[in-house]
């Protein structure tokens, strides 16, 4: 079971599915996350690999304007188009069944935050923040979950591990 952490929809539970690939990010790591990318007030969120869309839904929870949520795996998006009927967020959030890369390489959109949570040894950081670095606006974030690697922190970019779980955070200064 799924339940939000925080903001107007906090204690609120989210309907999810059994499947290998999809692996939802436990609380105390999505909290951590979620304190880290904070405020979200007004904020244009990316939620890609999103599969039943706990982030991205905790994100406007907190305060996010806007999220919209990539996946490629059909039964993940109908599960996360029913959680965002349920809690009533259709004026948030917009649903794209798509491969996360290609939406990445084709949109001209812009963000304030993006978050990514793909299927573990299948994306490095540097391949994706590559690609996320154009859609982020002045002073965006862009979050990455992955297993633990080995990353030099800088003043642009944070690390948080979390036994074999690890976010990295990178902040675009231009």
């Amino acid at each position: 079971m799924i339940r939000i952490l925080s903001g107007k929809l906090k204690g609120r539970k989210l309907k999810r599915f059994n499947l290998d690939s999809l692996r939802p990010t436990q609380a105390r790591i999505r909290k951590s996350m979620m304190d880290t990318l904070m405020p979200f007030d007004d904020k244009n969120v990316l939620d890609i690999f999103s599969g039943v869309g706990s982030l991205g839904i905790e994100a406007i929870s907190r305060g996010a304007k806007s999220v919209v949520f990539i996946d490629n795996n059909p039964k993940a998006i109908n599960i996360l188009k029913e959680n965002i009927n349920m809690l009533s967020l259709q004026d948030y959030a917009q649903v794209k069944l798509f491969d996360a890369v290609k939406f990445l390489k084709k949109t001209d959109l812009k963000f304030d935050v993006v978050i990514a949570d793909p299927p573990y040894y299948k994306y490095k950081f540097n391949d994706l923040m590559y690609l996320v670095e154009p859609l982020l606006n002045k002073n965006g974030i862009f979050c990455f979950e992955s297993n633990k690697n080995k990353i030099i922190e800088s003043e642009s970019l944070k690390v948080k591990n979390f036994g074999n779980t690890q976010l990295i955070f990178w902040r675009k200064n231009e």
